[in-house]
């Protein structure tokens, strides 16, 4: 029976209201499982199942390519309503920057003016009919996959655009807005996830889709696992179900490794740690049965790309041995590697922009217009690093060392044409495991690699196991740019931006008029800034901001914009392949400045120049020009030498990165191994918890100057409790080893290094001006109220330099500099997806350190005979100043241990929230139950034992109903987890049944909010510490940084 299109779209018109709506949301996972489970006698009736997961899930046919863009589709829907010129208006009315809606809804208002005739019963449009229709389309489209191509049935109408036309006149106003955006392939912001709607349809279907990456085909398999009743559970699917030649199977979840123990953290056992290969993904099907034509190739997307990639066929003919008698297969195989250019000339693999010049797309050479001739020299080459089927054997099931165990007896390896990806085995379970991956990591590093991914011994696919490890059949890539600020690039010019309709309304920003920015670079700097001539950019980059950034931007920034006509100030040069050949809506005259973060660099295609891959926003400088911004030279300098310096001979660029990686831990602690095996790094490399000198006081306390502080070798660091973590020293040998003086410190890193300067400024005297302003760029955050700039400044290396040369410590900087520095862990503002809700659920058990106390040796034996306590033996306690209270980064300033904090279950039992996160603001106790509240008997924080030499007026206590001991009331916050529903609505009951009264005997209401504002608070706070700024009002409960996590009042 078909399945009729307005049963889909009731379910997207539920999901889209529940996201507009601003009190009683459900969450869209039990919204799609009401609809399935009302649906239920239709779903087990005979209906197309492929045509229906196309409708939920347009995303996923990438097979199909429709080449309808929205101005085409506009002008289809235009001709079929039989439209005049006013009404074309309306419909045109999405390309306007404000009017936040996209062609979808201009349809929708067309039809509700004027709504089509009432059809008969008998002719609804369903998902088969749609699903004919955009099957003939995409099958007249040569970007479509072969598959497709030929599905075209010769009773179908060649021209299928007059049918989809005639589906408007058939439809709704709501259907009909659904259709344009399933056409379209964007339903945004509504977003099904794949996985409950695929568990809604069939709980088998997210396994099926695992190893028939498919829907349609994985359509038919439930049909007929439906019909045959096969199939019981998970363990016997894994046996039934099996990868078949000619089907891509699903790739593995990918996480990113924010740093060397966040990666240890999620892996346990033996682990394979390999290079990452920046090339293109292929997942190779090898057919004996077709003869000659055997091989078959599917990319990442899912496409096959088996013609376009027909140079690649020789090189895996060769190392699959294939037509010969020494071939060791005997019906196929099925493998996965990665596509990579090699040079002969130069006997090394080129970078990744070379692969456009012997890669088709779908017989077209797209982006290669500025790009020189293929080279004999070059060719294409295949790096191997998995197997997941031989001989109709399925090895999904099978262990990773056991798979490339196979790989390595399969594969015939040919210099230049094949090769099995390089790695190590490292053993989570052995002390050295940190020390093992951090000193692979280097070497990555100074082989000027892309990174490392890590594999854990487990199946490929999991299906049978009921309580898996949490991140099991995972890989994890680690590159240095996920690790603190190495990716870092410096300032660009933002010269213009465009609106996006669809796009728009993510944000959902009243009155929004751009959502794409243009950043570029001053071509001619040098005559700007002596002649005062026309600045003339060389537009680089298109980038997008996150929600927080764009309200900023329109708040404190809106610059002038005029459209490109008008625009007689500044002079740009865009080139075609500069965001797909879209162009910028309006020009700013005065452009405003960002800070460019990056991974690395690439040519992008149509360009012919350097510019930064994967760029991001870190942030906004609200008091910068456009001519502190970096010139278009440095760039191509900064991006020459980091993808043609040669690799260093000697090993101290390695030794120096294995300090710069320990230093950029979290908690750094010092591992046994790292005591011998690199016995070097640990007298060279000052840890977090270094002593600090007297001009590196707490932020609350130390002044600032008003002039820019003097460096030299000569200062002396004193020894002074940092605000950090205190532990004792493990013998007084240790204590005895520790480096006493920064000079000391920063002269054996230099030596290890094998630099020829001692102090960062003797090096700047021989740069450019241009240069030495980009290495002093301050990594701060001007407060928008502000007019007044810090005077003192922190130096940042350029992201060229990051590549070349580990970045350690000066002599010139203060110790507070690189305190924060170690700490600061960034986030991927593009990753916030379903990874980042995965990683930022790990436990991080962070050790307690062990490395040198911060204390002089003479005052931590004083401390401890006075105790009368071995310190040597004595477990590890807190610092006075977390059990006192203070914050790490704003000391008393801090405003979070001001409240009464009370977490939800689910995050409770969090390391990384409870003994990370609060405790680095001080805050070593929270409520667990709203009860507690209520109880007089109850003690906060401030009620801990207070150390020796700490008065008791300096620790002002606090009951349980939130008042000081002092007078003053403490407000109730709650932190929960908002992503989990269904908790946090039984956490809120709880609070509620509490009944929670003030002193006048009014209902008291807690402010709840999401436990990811204490990342945000910590970033905050320490951009706020390490620049030395006052926090004013920034940290205040009603600031911008509490409203974007806020989840109600209970």
């Amino acid at each position: 029976m078909p399945f009729l299109f307005s049963y889909v779209c009731d379910l997207l018109q539920l999901v889209e209201d529940n996201h507009n709506a601003r009190s009683g949301l459900r969450s869209n996972a039990a919204i799609i499982q009401d609809w399935f489970s009302g649906h239920q006698g239709l779903l087990h009736r005979d209906h197309n199942s492929g045509a229906l997961l196309s409708a939920l899930l347009p995303e996923k046919r990438t097979d199909r390519v429709y080449c309808l863009g929205a101005k085409r589709l506009q002008a289809i829907i235009g001709r079929a309503l039989g439209l005049g010129r006013s009404r074309i208006a309306e419909l045109r009315r999405w390309q306007n920057p404000g009017a936040c809606v996209d062609l979808a809804e201009c349809v929708e208002s067309i039809l509700r003016a004027t709504p089509n005739p009432i059809f008969p019963a008998h002719r609804p449009v369903t998902i088969e009919e749609i699903d004919e229709i955009l099957l003939g389309i995409a099958a007249a489209c040569r970007f479509s996959s072969p598959a497709v191509r030929i599905s075209a049935s010769e009773n179908r109408p060649a021209d299928q655009v007059p049918s989809l036309g005639g589906l408007y006149k058939r439809l709704s106003a709501r259907d009909a807005k659904w259709l344009t955006r399933l056409i379209l392939k964007n339903y945004e912001p509504v977003v099904l996830d794949q996985h409950v709607v695929c568990a809604g349809y069939h709980r088998l279907l997210p396994q099926i889709l695992q190893v028939q990456d498919d829907l349609a085909v994985a359509g038919r398999i439930l049909d007929s696992q439906r019909r045959d009743r096969t199939v019981t559970g998970r363990s016997e699917l894994a046996e039934y179900l099996k990868p078949t030649l000619g089907v891509k199977i699903g790739r593995q979840t990918w996480l990113k490794g924010r740093s060397i123990k966040h990666c240890l953290s999620m892996v346990q056992g033996r682990v394979s740690c390999e290079e990452k290969i920046d090339g293109e993904y292929c997942q190779i099907h090898i057919d004996l049965s077709k003869g000659y034509d055997c091989i078959q190739i599917f990319s990442k997307s899912g496409k096959d790309s088996t013609k376009d990639r027909i140079a690649l066929h020789d090189s895996i003919r060769k190392s699959l041995q294939l037509g010969t008698a020494s071939c060791p297969l005997k019906t196929g195989c099925i493998l996965e590697g990665e596509l990579v250019v090699y040079s002969d000339k130069h006997s090394k693999v080129l970078d990744f922009h070379k692969i456009r010049k012997h890669v088709s797309r779908s017989g077209s050479f797209l982006g290669t217009k500025n790009d020189s001739q293929p080279q004999p020299w070059e060719h294409l080459m295949i790096v191997y690093y998995d197997l997941l089927m031989v001989d109709n054997e399925s090895l999904l099931a099978v262990k990773h060392s056991e798979r490339f165990q196979r790989l390595k007896d399969l594969i015939t390896q040919v210099p230049g044409r094949s090769a099995l990806v390089k790695r190590e085995v490292i053993d989570c379970s052995r002390p050295s495991a940190v020390s093992d991956l951090r000193r692979a990591f280097a070497k990555c590093i100074t082989a000027r690699g892309e990174g490392l991914v890590l594999r854990a011994d487990d199946p490929y696919f999991d299906f049978g196991t009921l309580r898996r490890r949490p991140y099991s059949c995972c890989a994890i890539k680690l590159k240095k740019e996920y690790i603190g600020c190495f990716g870092d690039v410096g300032d660009f010019a933002v010269v213009g931006a465009r609106f996006d309709a669809a796009k728009a309304r993510i944000y959902n920003i009243r009155g929004l008029k751009w959502t794409h920015f243009y950043v570029g670079c001053l071509e001619n700097k040098e005559e700007v800034q002596r002649f005062g001539k026309q600045p003339r950019f060389v537009v680089t980059n298109a980038v997008e901001l996150n929600a927080a950034q764009l309200e900023a931007f329109i708040t404190f920034v809106n610059p002038e914009s005029v459209p490109p006509e008008d625009n007689t100030a500044i002079s740009l040069r865009i080139e075609p392949g500069i965001d797909n050949g879209k162009r910028p809506s309006v020009i700013f005259p005065t452009p405003p400045v960002f800070d460019i973060r990056c991974f690395s660099f690439d040519k992008v295609g149509n360009a012919g120049f350097w510019s930064p891959r994967f760029p991001s926003v870190s942030k906004m400088h609200y008091d910068r020009s456009y001519c502190d911004a970096i010139s278009f030279d440095l760039l191509q300098e900064m991006a020459t030498q980091e993808k043609e310096m040669p690799r260093p001979e000697d090993s101290q660029e390695l030794l120096g990165w294995i300090a710069a990686l320990e230093r950029s831990e979290p908690t750094t602690t010092v591992e046994t191994t790292s005591q011998s095996t690199v016995s070097t790094i640990t007298a060279q490399a000052p840890s977090p918890q270094k002593p600090m000198g007297p001009d590196c006081r707490h932020p609350s306390t130390a002044p600032i100057s008003p002039t820019k502080e003097k460096t030299g070798p000569k200062r002396q660091a004193q020894a002074a409790p940092v605000d950090g973590q205190l532990t004792p020293p493990r013998s007084s040998a240790a204590k005895m080893s520790e480096p006493t003086s920064q000079k000391q410190i920063g002269d054996q890193e230099e030596a290890a290094l094998g630099r020829k300067r001692s102090l960062e400024s003797s090096t700047e005297n021989n740069l450019p001006e241009e240069r030495k302003r980009i290495r002093r760029c301050t990594s701060d955050r001007v407060h928008p109220s502000t007019n007044h700039m810090e005077p003192r400044v922190e130096p940042r290396m350029t992201l060229s330099r990051r590549n070349t040369e580990a970045p350690v410590a000066m002599p010139g900087l203060s110790s507070m500099a690189l305190v924060h520095n170690s700490d600061l862990e960034k986030g991927d503002a593009q990753e916030r997806g379903t990874i980042r809700s995965l990683q930022t659920c790990v436990s991080f058990h962070e050790t307690v350190s062990t490395s040198f106390s911060a204390q002089s040796p003479s005052t931590e034996a004083t401390s401890s005979l006075a105790e009368g306590v071995d310190t040597a033996s004595r477990p590890p306690e807190r610092s006075i100043e977390t059990a006192t209270g203070s914050c790490r980064y704003l000391g008393d300033a801090c405003k979070l241990a001001t409240h009464s904090i009370i977490l939800s279950p689910c995050i409770a039992n969090f390391p990384w929230v409870a003994e990370d996160l609060l405790s680095c603001h001080g805050v070593t106790d929270f409520i667990r139950d709203p009860k507690e509240w209520l109880d007089t008997r109850h003690v906060t924080q401030a009620n801990l034992p207070v150390p020796s030499g700490i008065t008791s007026a300096s620790a002002p206590s606090s009951t349980a109903d939130g008042t000081s001991s002092r007078g003053r009331r403490r407000r109730k916050i709650a932190l929960v987890d908002a992503r989990r529903r269904e908790a946090t609505l039984a956490f809120l009951q709880s609070i509620e049944a509490a009944q929670l009264k003030r002193r006048n005997g009014e209902r008291e209401y807690v402010a709840v909010y999401d436990w990811r504002v204490l990342e945000s608070i910590r970033e905050e706070e320490q951009m706020c510490g390490r620049n030395r700024e006052r926090p004013g009002n920034r940290f205040d409960l009603n600031s911008s940084l509490w409203r974007r996590f806020w989840v109600g009042l209970a």
